[in-house]
């Protein structure tokens, strides 16, 4: 559908066609944002607009880094509170500091790893480009125990005395997501097959997050409670 708004407005040669695209692209999308420090969440999933130009953070040459990229949607999703050094080897910004939150690359046991659509990035920041809808990740890791984000499903609405269920996984880099037991959400402990039951007491919204040592916590999933 946006796809032919854009056909509509610039008409219907090739060339018109490409370069109002090219424009409508470089305008920026709407893309949700996460950071997920290493003891708690610095940013809950936020939705984020890039925007036109370059990220110059820590010393990046202006248009080197697309403010288009997922460097672009964390400088918007954080009104700029992020750290970087540019380094010349890398020809892009190094990560460094996330919302106060610091683990320099000269530090050997952390650092900043980016996930995108539950899967793990292979290149830099700058050189993600994305798309309307995607989500993007910014999580500390471990480089002696690589770690996974956990994914938490639940129902939207739920009833008060009436159990429901949970379920939690961790997702391989690829983004196949595979069931994991003993995550312990609100008194309950997931099984083999990740699944856990909840009974809530009392009508309100639950907030639901799961977390596990040696995992990157999930993101909220809030439960409607009805009496």
């Amino acid at each position: 559908m946006q796809i032919r708004r854009v056909f509509v407005l610039c008409g219907v040669t090739a060339a018109s066609v490409l370069a109002c695209t090219t424009a409508a692209l470089a305008a920026g999308t709407k893309v949700s944002v996460r950071v997920e420090g290493k003891s708690r969440t610095l940013l809950p999933a936020t939705t984020a607009k890039t925007h036109r130009g370059s990220i110059t953070k820590g010393g990046t040459p202006a248009g080197l880094c697309s403010a288009t990229s997922a460097a672009g949607a964390l400088d918007v999703a954080t009104h700029h509170n992020w750290g970087a050094t540019f380094s010349s080897s890398l020809n892009e910004p190094e990560l460094i500091s996330v919302l106060g939150e610091k683990w320099p690359f000269t530090q050997a046991n952390y650092y900043w790893a980016i996930w995108v659509n539950d899967k793990y990035a292979q290149v830099g920041m700058c050189e993600l480009k994305l798309r309307r809808g995607d989500r993007v990740l910014f999580a500390v890791d471990s480089d002696k125990h690589h770690e996974h984000p956990l994914s938490l499903a639940a129902p939207r609405h739920a009833t008060a005395g009436r159990p429901f269920t949970v379920t939690v996984d961790w997702l391989a880099d690829n983004g196949k997501a595979k069931p994991l037991s003993g995550v312990r959400i609100m008194g309950a402990s997931t099984n083999q097959r990740g699944r856990a039951t909840i009974t809530p007491t009392k009508r309100g919204k639950l907030r639901l997050k799961a977390s596990k040592p040696g995992y990157i916590r999930s993101a909220v999933e809030p439960v409607s409670v009805s009496g």
